[in-house]
């Protein structure tokens, strides 16, 4: 009786441990993410001329000169890599709903923008794995019916 009581006493703690791990894991990954896109909207505040090529972009990259569409391509790829963690994360089911949400509300923003679809037809999607880029494509028909609709 005093060994099973022992075994469950242990047990009891491991699980304890594992859900106080599991929750630190995902503050973590919060912290994280949020550090990251925090530090791309900062580059945007503290660099007008990167606000200009993104704003200009965003909008139509295809008036970019050629090393302007570079970076620009650049700054597509390093967020739609945030974007396709956010929604790995999703599937597996360590990101919470509220937290999709948030990064749900971002991905559309930056899908909205002419250039940015321009950048995923012409180069972006080649460089994402097949689930991520049905979700993107996914993405682009709803807003393209959503506005047919308006």
């Amino acid at each position: 009786i005093a060994s099973a009581t022992g075994v469950i006493a242990s047990l009891l703690y491991l699980a304890t441990q594992v859900r106080q791990n599991n929750r630190a894991s995902a503050v973590a990954a919060k912290l994280a993410s949020t550090r990251l896109l925090s530090e791309f909207v900062d580059a945007l505040i503290e660099d007008p001329e990167l606000m200009k090529l993104w704003l200009i972009g965003r909008a139509d990259s295809e008036t970019l000169d050629e090393v302007e569409r570079a970076r620009f391509a650049n700054m597509c790829l390093k967020a739609f890599w945030f974007f396709s963690a956010a929604q790995f994360q999703r599937r597996i089911g360590t990101l919470q709903e509220d937290e999709w949400t948030e990064f749900y509300a971002v991905i559309r923003f930056w899908l909205e923008g002419e250039g940015v679809r321009a950048w995923w037809r012409r180069t972006g999607k080649a460089r994402f794995g097949k689930r991520f880029a049905t979700f993107i494509d996914d993405e682009i028909i709803d807003l393209r019916n959503a506005r047919a609709s308006e």
